[in-house]
């Protein structure tokens, strides 16, 4: 595959965790990548050069989502560096987590502009540079199987990643006519380097009816299939990638025991 030829991807919080193995994984197959991260600088270097090892491009971009104006100068700058993008995954996040009645306005404020913001701004900027050059891309917003389902401490997370689906709805209706593709992916209990063995570890998996907890991998499968031909006529869907995590979870309510913080 020439370097005219590669589809260009933009993965927002790729230096660690979920968005590193995205980043990897599109890598991998042929992507050139703009991979954005913000604090952690070595891990996005040593994850450029492999990726750079599948003889892809990568553009190291780094910013405070949270910042006003650095959503967009982040996809600008990814423009500049690849001229085009055909694909926006925006996945750069945090799990803030306190009891509603402790919750304090600046953890919210700041919860809001990471979960639900950042990733609004950056598909807007994207959408447009992909409308100004008649690409008929993809965007995928990696929200939460908090979206959907209460639990303990998850009263401003929870509420972010619900509106950043039901704003995925709304952008796949208004880019359709434009060939732009918008879908969200809703991660369940997925085990990273970022999350080590806790002790309640057996005791959530049980509870999910896969029994396991699910990867990376997993997560980034389902993002490449999202942003690939193969899935064409798919837009404005959240698909849960949670092992079934996020079904009537019987055995825990029977228990007594449902929290995953």
């Amino acid at each position: 595959m020439s370097e005219q030829s590669r589809p260009v991807a933009l993965v927002t919080g790729a230096g660690r965790g979920i968005g590193a193995v995205i980043a990897r994984v599109l890598g991998a197959r042929g992507y050139d990548i703009a991979l954005h991260y913000w604090d952690n600088e070595d891990g996005a270097k040593e994850l450029a050069d492999e990726i750079q090892s599948h003889d892809s491009r990568v553009a190291l971009i780094k910013g405070d989502l949270t910042l006003d104006g650095v959503p967009h100068s982040i996809v600008d700058e990814a423009v500049r560096e690849f001229g085009r993008i055909d694909a926006l995954v925006n996945n750069a996040g945090l799990t803030i987590s306190e009891t509603f009645l402790q919750f304090e306005q600046k953890a919210v404020e700041h919860s809001y502009r990471i979960n639900f913001l950042s990733p609004y701004l950056c598909a807007q900027r994207c959408a447009n540079a992909m409308v100004q050059a008649g690409i008929k891309g993809a965007i995928v917003n990696v929200t939460s199987v908090h979206q959907e389902r209460a639990t303990n401490r998850d009263s401003a997370y929870g509420a972010m990643k619900a509106a950043l689906a039901r704003a995925t709805e709304s952008m796949a209706y208004e880019l359709a006519e434009y060939g732009i593709r918008v879908n969200a992916v809703a991660p369940g209990r997925i085990r990273t380097s970022l999350s080590p063995l806790t002790p309640v570890d057996e005791q959530i998996n049980k509870a999910i009816p896969i029994q396991r907890s699910g990867t990376s991998q997993d997560v980034a499968e389902v993002v490449a299939w999202l942003i690939s031909s193969s899935s064409s006529y798919v837009t404005g869907t959240t698909i849960r990638v949670d092992g079934g995590m996020n079904l009537p979870l019987q055995s825990a309510l029977i228990d007594g025991n449902l929290r995953f913080f």
